[in-house]
């Protein structure tokens, strides 16, 4: 067996202390891959599918997997009680969260949003998978540290993916939402008087103030089109936000006479 010495290939990419390097690459099968350059070497992942390739008991991912056999366990009971991920098991679970965290972060600096939601919803999948049905109870709490910064993720990238199609009043939503989910988040921790000081409410803060810079003057009028246009082509969840934004739009229309 023979082995190729990467070191020309990182010093023609060198590493930046202070950046996330991320590049595409075509691979020798010409199927598209990531790689991200860090202080060690280059880590190279799948476009698609499990970050790392793996296909684990046939499936696509360790949650399809898991889902499947609590959809067969309710369909068998009529209910998930019962049902329950071993300590091994939620181990498992957790290193595919942290696979994917490494993807969605890759992609974030690629800004490709739409592959940013695919991700952070697996990881935030396998949180509520973890929470609901791990046997253990630190395995059901472990998790829910990272909750935050994955939902503040989220939020983030469905309002520039929301800002590139020209909806300006759905991206506002979308933060908006993003922050409520937060804060419930925090509550629901025990932690509802420190959740305005978290990094991540900071962020969709100031997201928040950049997007109504850009959505035109009549925000309410915006809204309310884009939330007809998101009943009409059946995006409920997205009309869902756009309620509560326009909700809040009207609340300081009001305030502000």
């Amino acid at each position: 067996m023979s082995y190729i010495d990467l070191l020309q290939t990182l010093q023609d990419w060198p590493y930046e202390p202070d950046k996330i390097s991320v590049r595409k690459i075509l691979g020798t099968d010409d199927a598209v891959r990531i790689q991200m350059r860090v202080e060690l070497g280059i880590l190279q992942m799948e476009a698609e599918g499990r970050p790392d390739g793996s296909r684990p008991h046939g499936c696509d991912s360790l949650l399809d997997y898991h889902l499947k056999r609590l959809a067969k366990h309710q369909e068998r009971n009529g209910t998930a009680l019962g049902f329950g991920l071993s300590r091994q098991e939620a181990s498992a679970v957790r290193i595919e969260a942290s696979l994917y965290y490494r993807r969605y972060i890759a992609y974030f600096v690629l800004e490709e949003f739409e592959s940013v939601l695919r991700d952070t919803k697996h990881s935030l999948d396998i949180f509520d998978l973890c929470r609901e049905h791990a046997a253990d109870a630190e395995d059901r709490v472990v998790l829910e540290e990272f909750r935050a910064y994955v939902l503040m993720m989220h939020a983030r990238a469905q309002a520039y993916h929301a800002l590139e199609e020209g909806q300006g009043a759905s991206a506002l939503a979308h933060v908006n939402r993003g922050i409520l989910d937060i804060r419930a988040h925090f509550e629901l921790q025990g932690h509802s008087e420190t959740a305005e000081e978290s990094e991540e409410l900071k962020i969709l803060r100031g997201l928040a103030l950049e997007i109504r810079g850009k959505v035109p003057p009549d925000n309410v009028t915006v809204a309310r089109k884009a939330l007809r246009a998101a009943i009409e082509q059946e995006r409920f969840e997205e009309a869902a936000k756009l309620r509560d934004e326009l909700r809040n739009l009207s609340v300081r229309r009001r305030r502000t006479g």
